[in-house]
Formats: structure tokens, sequence, C-alpha cells
């Protein structure tokens, strides 16, 4: 209830961009499409990709690894 809808659809997008990326079927982009503008949709497509990459990067450079976060 913290979130408002689009808050929630933009995190469930990321979500299955990471995970499911060929389960992101037409119900859910006429979801998307109620809620974003096209341009929007590519922004956060590139957002998270970018994100994703950059921890992918992180882990295969095993910087993941020496930048800890305190309390892990």
């Amino acid at each position: 209830d913290a979130f408002d809808a689009r808050t929630r659809l933009a995190a469930e997008y990321a979500e299955r961009y990471a995970l499911d990326h060929h389960g992101l079927d037409d119900a859910f982009w006429k979801r998307m499409t109620a809620h974003y503008s096209q341009m929007e949709i590519v922004e956060l497509s590139m957002s998270i990709g970018s994100w994703l990459a950059f921890g992918r990067l992180n882990h295969v450079l095993g910087i993941d690894a020496v930048c800890v976060l305190p309390g892990h």
C-alpha cells in the first residue's frame, strides 16, 4: 500500500525482466501500456537492463566480493 500502481508495476517489470523475461506476455504489456507511455517503457527497460548488466559486471570482476555492505 506504500506504493502507487505505477511503482508496483515497475517493480514487477524489473523482477520479471531479471528472472523471466520470456514470461512477459500480452496481458502484462497491456497493463504496462495502460500506465506508461512507450518512451517511459523504453527508459525503464534501459534502466533495468543497465543495472542488471552492472551487477553482473561487478560479479564477474569480483567487485561484489570486495565491496560488501555492512551487516552482510
